[in-house]
């Protein structure tokens, strides 16, 4: 059995939209600027928790959405059973 070709056609490219990759790879750039800049000082400790709690928070963001639709999926169709079966 042949397996199927990805999308982009190299799994080393993260399957990402255009403005998510350019957002992530304009932080890491920013990150990387101010590191060279400041030396590793207590300012870009505090940039990099900015960055990485911008990310985190999206990605929880993302997770409830995820879970909140589906108990919200599954609470609409154990109420159509159910009055479906009155």
């Amino acid at each position: 059995m042949k397996a199927t070709r990805e999308t982009n056609g190299n799994k080393s490219l993260p399957n990402l939209p255009l403005h998510k990759f350019l957002g992530v790879a304009v932080r890491f750039f920013l990150a990387a600027f101010c590191t060279s800049l400041y030396g590793g000082s207590l300012l870009v400790w505090f940039v990099g928790s900015w960055l990485v709690w911008n990310f985190l928070a999206g990605v929880v963001r993302f997770l409830w959405g995820c879970l909140v639709f589906l108990l919200a999926f599954v609470s609409l169709v154990a109420f159509m059973v159910w009055v479906l079966t009155l």
